[in-house]
């Protein structure tokens, strides 16, 4: 056979071999020889020929099966950084409502967003590459992560996610997935975002057992990979918003098959705090004592911005009872409510206060947020934020019976920093959720139910997600990083 001229050899899948080029195309197969161009085959070890050509075996070409991939965010999250994703719930009718935001009973199904459409466009605003793959819209999820790096290297970069973060990978089946050498790869472009591992096999995602929900009256099978991807950004910033791509390879098949965007993080604003005890008796109220790491490390780090206690004081009323003013408020502030003690405070602390700023506290020119807490009441309301002209104010309170509350003291703060609430219509409400139905910090922690007869509203259940509420939506993150109070320059 040496006189034949063969260009090349391949293995073709189990034990084929391919000759193909030259004058001729030789298959071998056990020991046999298949010569397609020629009247014989050769059995290599018995001698043996036949003048009956055989057909070379059908080989089976592999089609790369149909699925997406969401990155998701791990089941013990509990605000440690930015995700957010446009929720199934939000856009289909999956969870019972029991009322609308009027109070009027529904007690069916709805879309937990008032205005789906609008939301859909909010999840693919500032995505870079917007993707379609087999023909279907895909919204990218959104991770918000510090920078790790020396001063050198950026000045306001943090070691608080210097060990990266961990992310679920949710696999959709259009398709059954089976086990065929599929590759999943995941890319970025930018040096600094560090994804491992970047690659790995289907068999990772068969390993898992397959679950199923079912959206819209559809069923869709997947599979759910905990905290299969650790993503960090490392040696530099992110002076862009980049994408992590995911793509299914096969062979010479390679397809997007999704997306994860990281919102940019060369720009780190600072909010300074001043906690102010405000002291109206004897006693003194006690504020929980991780309140410091919640805003640091379980909320506003979501939108990339270091909150800083600047100042932890008192503000001792009982000793400036010679002023007429104080005088007058600390004999009827038992009975005064939530708006009217807010606003006392702010009077008082504007013309008494150890630490007030020119201008006052909610002129335009201040760059702190006050926190106002106290052993007062005021009936069923835990806290009160500061409002001038339809413009959220630079002060809070926190009464005396939310003084333990993690979300109360995280929400009112919120209100500070420019956020609605979002069950909150118009002009300042950039989406509208039913209330007490999200895990979103800006939300409450009832349902809302039927009007009670005094004014206000029947709760008709606790919201679900009550107790972990952690959550700060992509388009909050831009809000607030746009509030007035925020420090750019430090």
């Amino acid at each position: 056979m040496a006189e034949d001229n063969f260009a090349k050899v391949s293995n073709i899948g189990g034990d084929y071999l391919e000759n193909i080029g030259g004058n001729k195309t030789v298959y071998v197969k056990n020991g046999h020889e298949i010569h397609t161009n020629k009247q014989s085959i050769q059995q290599a070890k018995g001698g043996n020929f036949s003048n009956k050509p055989k057909d070379p075996p059908k080989i089976e070409n592999k089609i790369l099966k149909k699925f997406l991939v969401h990155f998701r965010r791990p089941k013990d999250y509990k605000g440690e950084f930015g995700f957010d994703w446009l929720r199934e719930e939000y856009i289909y009718p999956i969870v019972n409502v029991t009322n609308d935001n009027n109070g009027a009973t529904i007690n069916t199904t709805k879309p937990l967003c008032l205005d789906v459409s609008k939301l859909k466009a909010e999840y693919l605003k500032d995505v870079t590459n917007q993707i379609n793959p087999y023909g279907i819209t895909y919204y990218p999820s959104w991770l918000s992560i510090f920078p790790n790096t020396t001063n050198q290297q950026f000045s306001h970069g943090s070691s608080m996610h210097k060990n990266g973060v961990n992310l679920d990978l949710q696999f959709d089946e259009i398709e059954s997935i089976i086990n065929d050498d599929t590759e999943i790869l995941l890319e970025s472009s930018n040096p600094f975002l560090k994804i491992t591992p970047n690659k790995f096999s289907i068999s990772d995602v068969l390993g898992n057992k397959k679950k199923s929900r079912v959206i819209n009256s559809k069923t869709i099978n997947y599979y759910k990979l905990e905290k299969k991807v650790n993503i960090k950004c490392k040696d530099g910033v992110l002076t862009n918003h980049e994408e992590i791509k995911v793509f299914a390879k096969l062979n010479k098949q390679k397809i997007e098959v999704g997306k994860l965007m990281v919102y940019k993080n060369n720009i780190i604003p600072k909010a300074e705090i001043v906690v102010v005890n405000v002291i109206t008796s004897a006693n003194k109220a006690s504020l929980r004592n991780d309140y410091q790491f919640l805003f640091k490390n379980q909320s506003f780090n979501q939108s990339l911005i270091r909150a800083e206690v600047d100042v932890d004081t008192q503000f001792d009323l009982t000793k400036l009872t010679s002023n007429t003013d104080v005088s007058t408020f600390l004999a009827n502030c038992n009975t005064m409510k939530a708006g009217a003690i807010r606003d006392s405070f702010e009077t008082l602390y504007n013309k008494y206060g150890k630490f007030k700023v020119t201008g006052g506290i909610d002129g335009n020119t201040n760059k702190k947020t006050y926190l106002f807490f106290t052993t007062l009441s005021a009936g069923n309301t835990l806290g009160i934020c500061s409002v001038k002209s339809n413009v959220w104010g630079n002060l809070y309170v926190v009464f005396n019976s939310a003084l333990l509350h993690d979300h109360t003291i995280v929400h009112e703060c919120g209100h500070s920093l420019s956020l609605p609430h979002v069950f909150q219509t118009g002009n300042s409400a950039k989406h509208t959720f039913y209330h007490g139905y999200t895990d979103n910090y800006m939300d409450y922690t009832w349902q809302k139910g039927a009007p009670a007869p005094g004014g206000g509203f029947y709760g008709s259940a606790d919201n679900k997600y009550k107790g972990k509420m952690y959550s700060f939506y992509k388009w909050q993150w831009d809000i607030m990083r746009g509030d007035r109070s925020l420090i750019f320059n430090y």
